[in-house]
């Protein structure tokens, strides 16, 4: 990332952090990485996840006015009735504070989140108590909240590829976390279906012996090393269970170099 940019950048968070110190937030850090602030909100125990990337070229008073938006209504519901409607399941590396969690995928965590307008809020372990459920009924009632939504057209008569890009609202790669979601787009793609999630909002399938395949690996691995919010550079299948899981190519498969090679860059750039 050039100089300038990231001066932009830093500059951008400096003010947010400043309208948010003077809200009322004391607390807001930069997280230059991950090109967003993170913050607890009065009266709230668990962390706010404010993205930078939709902010960039906003005005003075837009800033104000989306920051005013984000201390009103980023609050963690009190009531689980309240609560349950707004989890999102999401696939993270790492999560900021002590995040509920459960192992997903090599290196992969999912993790729960309220999704508000314009911020998520991770939940915590300590949150369950105050709503009195159980962590499988929270992992559950945010995986039932997905949209579950595939394409609809006509089925591919060769392998494409298919690109999932995440509006906010989305939360395509958190769809790998469906049983049996991955193998419904077959006929979209033109074979079985093979998946990539380089970076939070951007999910690539295309077909299994695709000629595409090589060069998706390619893809998946630049953009998971250039995004700032880098997810796996890795491919996943379904199983026969319909469970999302790893490519696999073992020793002799054509793809075995492509497949190890991601393999070693998620594990060497895991915060695990």
């Amino acid at each position: 990332m050039g100089f300038l940019r990231r001066l932009v950048r830093a500059r951008l968070a400096a003010r947010v952090i400043r309208r948010l110190r003077r809200a009322g937030v004391p607390g807001a850090r930069y997280h230059r990485d991950a090109f967003e602030v993170r913050c607890t909100l009065p009266g709230d125990d668990e962390p706010t996840i404010l993205p930078l990337a939709p902010l960039l070229g906003r005005g003075r008073r837009q800033l104000d006015d989306y920051l005013a938006g984000v201390v009103r209504t980023g609050k963690v519901p009190a009531a689980w009735a309240d609560a349950a409607p707004r989890l999102r399941p999401v696939l993270r590396g790492g999560a900021p504070g002590a995040a509920l969690r459960r192992p997903a995928l090599p290196h992969l965590s999912e993790f729960v989140v309220v999704d508000h307008p314009e911020t998520i809020t991770y939940v915590t372990p300590a949150q369950l108590e105050t709503w009195g459920v159980t962590a499988d009924e929270v992992f559950a009632a945010a995986l039932a909240n997905l949209s579950g939504a595939v394409l609809h057209g006509a089925p591919a008569d060769k392998p494409v590829v298919v690109r999932f890009v995440d509006d906010g609202n989305s939360y395509w790669t958190s769809h790998l976390l469906l049983p049996g979601w991955l193998d419904r787009l077959a006929g979209q793609v033109g074979g079985r279906p093979v998946a990539f999630a380089p970076e939070r909002g951007t999910l690539l399938v295309t077909a299994d012996d695709s000629d595409l395949l090589v060069a998706l690996f390619a893809q998946a691995e630049e953009i998971f090393v250039q995004s700032s919010r880098s997810l796996t550079p890795m491919a996943y299948v379904s199983d026969p269970d319909g469970c999302t899981v790893p490519y696999p190519a073992p020793p002799g498969h054509p793809l075995h170099p492509a497949v190890s090679r991601a393999e070693r860059l998620l594990a060497d750039t895991s915060p695990d």
